[in-house]
């Protein structure tokens, strides 16, 4: 902690960026006064002030007889901004100021099944494309991506770590022109919980995404699970009369 900030501020600091990191998740509780000023080398009142302070901000909530835990994120300047006329969630990430990066977890032909069979009702196999979005190197989503078969050849020919799966599909002349997204909170599933780096039972924004090409033909169906620290979004309502 070498900062001209007094000693309580530079704790605050540490325990907003544990938050912000997703070391600390809201409902976590957090280390105690004593634990704290053990790893830090600082006293105790010290400690006792940065956690007050963090009371105060709304971020931390105190319950008698069973310790301090994470009441909310604190807000962070850089986010990635959904909902928004931007397709490309590597370039939402770079727009939020951060730098965004892929790893390819899967890529294979399967066959079409529940809901897919209606989405793509000419083409009995889909490719599944699945991904890991990162921002400045630490896991933000995970993106599980169906296109058909039927409109689109030969993907593992195609750099999908450096590429948009936008730009694959405007090659095969399916761009979509038209995206239509919803939004649920849900528990993370288990079987991303430790690609993203969180606990089971945290809550993660899951996004449904249904792309159309310029003929009106659905050509995507993707589900994103994103960690809400650095996630923000639009959103429109219209009154049904």
């Amino acid at each position: 902690m070498m900062t001209n900030k007094a000693l309580y501020e530079q704790l605050m600091d540490s325990i907003k960026k544990k938050i912000i990191e997703g070391e600390y998740q809201v409902g976590d509780k957090i280390m105690s006064e004593r634990a704290m000023s053990e790893m830090y080398g600082i006293n105790r009142l010290t400690v006792r002030k940065a956690i007050k302070n963090l009371q105060t901000e709304g971020y931390l909530r105190a319950i008698q007889g069973k310790g301090t835990f994470v009441n909310k994120i604190p807000e962070v300047q850089d986010k990635v901004e959904l909902g928004n006329d931007e397709v490309s969630l590597s370039m939402s990430i770079r727009k939020g100021g951060m730098t965004p990066s892929r790893i390819v977890l899967s890529l294979k032909k399967i066959d079409a099944f529940g809901d897919l069979k209606d989405y793509f009702p000419n083409s009995p196999q889909v490719y599944e494309l699945i991904r890991l979005s990162l921002i400045n190197g630490k896991p933000y989503a995970i993106q599980e991506c169906y296109f058909p078969c039927s409109h689109f050849k030969e993907p593992e020919r195609f750099d999908f770590v450096e590429g948009s799966i936008y730009d694959y599909m405007e090659i095969h002349g399916h761009y979509p022109k038209k995206i239509i997204s919803y939004l649920q909170i849900k528990d993370v599933p288990e079987k991303y919980a430790r690609q993203l780096e969180m606990k089971e039972g945290k809550k993660i924004f899951f996004f449904h995404y249904y792309g159309y090409d310029k003929d009106e033909n659905m050509v995507e169906f993707t589900l994103s699970y994103n960690k809400p620290e650095f996630t923000s979004f639009h959103f429109s309502t219209k009154r049904i009369e």
